[in-house]
């Protein structure tokens, strides 16, 4: 299960009109970034940052945490260009589930997203750094004890066309560690720790309230762990490696100005695989192999005018998994099969109120029991698992 929480996150991130939104009015209409096009997608196609030259957004998540504050600042008049600045109040980033077995990263080491676009020639440019570090180092009178870092950079670069018609965008990231005991003797060191994604998107007109948009995406992870003895004698070593393919066809049906539904069918494949040894008497290595075939996946969302300062918003999305492990050690191998569906179901809410547009992930506890005062019950549900605020500027 917790790799399928892996495919569902990797799906999103390698997975009409233009609209201010956010990751919380995406989210509650399916999950849908890459069908629906709003500021957004800047995460997906850095581009598409030429769009929403002048926001501020904020994001918040339940608990009572404010985790993400950016800004659009678009410079020039006649060939204007645009740069954003991202600053993350979220727990420490890994590309991994885990962090090396042992590193304890000491603090936050989100340090900052910043964004670039421009035209380029007939098309939108735009590119987007992603910078992680954080260190700790300790000594007793002179002497190392104790030396832990981790730096992960991320970069992207995509492409939109002038009439919107269509995007493209790749991301790579690499990263590494430091992992050292008393007088510098190493515990652990990376042997490569490298991803890279490519995604795509059309837009094809089916009429005058219909749109067609074919995706695909293509994700790729390496990541290699060493543990040593006395600094000098490698004790084991793990290699993971894993890679995503989806392809799909969603479409964008508005039947009149104030009401947009969206439907995303499609397949997905994600591979796994983890070669273990042990070079320490008694020697051992085995290897398991995680294999995830959704076919098909669903997303589904539903955006309705209530008022004109009040949408509300419906989503659902369904992965048909099959999943096959294979575990392989010495002449023993061991396989497992299992066919299951992931299903989940959105409520939101989005509110305008003049150049402000706030969006909810609403819990539906507060429509089923209401709030405490009327239900006499003193629970701790959440009003919203998720909001979002973004500002025009403009």
């Amino acid at each position: 299960m917790k790799k399928l929480i892996i495919l569902t996150l990797a799906l999103s991130l390698i997975l009409a009109t233009a609209a201010f939104a956010s990751r919380t009015r995406v989210l509650t209409m399916g999950d849908n970034n890459r069908i629906l096009v709003d500021d957004n997608n800047i995460w997906l196609f850095p581009s598409r940052m030429n769009d929403y030259p002048a926001l501020a957004i904020g994001e918040f998540e339940s608990g009572n945490e404010f985790t993400r504050f950016g800004v659009h600042w678009q410079f020039g008049d006649t060939e204007p260009w645009v740069l954003a600045t991202y600053f993350d109040n979220n727990s420490n980033f890994s590309p991994w589930f885990d962090f090396p077995i042992g590193l304890g990263v000491p603090s936050q080491n989100n340090r900052i997203h910043a964004f670039y676009a421009r035209n380029m020639g007939s098309n939108k440019f735009g590119a987007r750094l992603s910078v992680y570090h954080s260190s700790e180092r300790s000594e007793d009178t002179g002497v190392p004890v104790n030396d832990e870092s981790f730096s992960y950079y991320e970069g992207s670069a995509g492409l939109t066309s002038s009439d919107n018609s269509w995007d493209i965008a790749v991301t790579a990231g690499f990263g590494t560690w430091t992992d050292k005991l008393a007088f510098d003797s190493i515990q652990s060191e990376p042997d490569g720790l490298i991803d890279f994604a490519a995604v795509g998107r059309l837009f094809w007109e089916g009429g005058t309230n219909r749109t067609w948009v074919p995706h695909a995406g293509v994700a790729y992870h390496k990541q290699g762990e060493q543990y040593f003895n006395n600094s000098t004698v490698l004790e084991e070593s793990f290699d993971f490696t894993e890679l995503i393919v989806d392809v799909g066809i969603g479409q964008v049906y508005a039947p009149s100005a104030n009401v947009e539904a969206v439907l995303d069918l499609g397949l997905a494949l994600d591979r796994f695989k983890l070669d273990y040894s042990n070079v320490a008497a008694p020697a051992s290595n085995f290897e398991d192999k995680e294999t995830f075939t959704v076919i098909p996946f669903f997303k589904l969302g539903l955006d309705a005018e209530v008022f004109s300062w009040l949408d509300a918003r419906f989503g659902a999305t369904s992965f048909w998994v099959r999943e096959k492990d294979e575990f392989t050690q010495g002449a023993t191998v061991e396989e497992d099969w299992f066919n299951f569906a992931d299903n989940a179901t959105f409520l939101g809410f989005g509110f305008h109120w003049g150049n402000l547009h706030v969006d909810t992930y609403t819990d539906p506890e507060l429509f089923l029991d209401g709030f405490d005062f009327i239900s006499g019950r003193d629970g701790e549900a959440d009003m919203n698992f998720q909001i979002s605020a973004v500002y025009d500027l403009m």
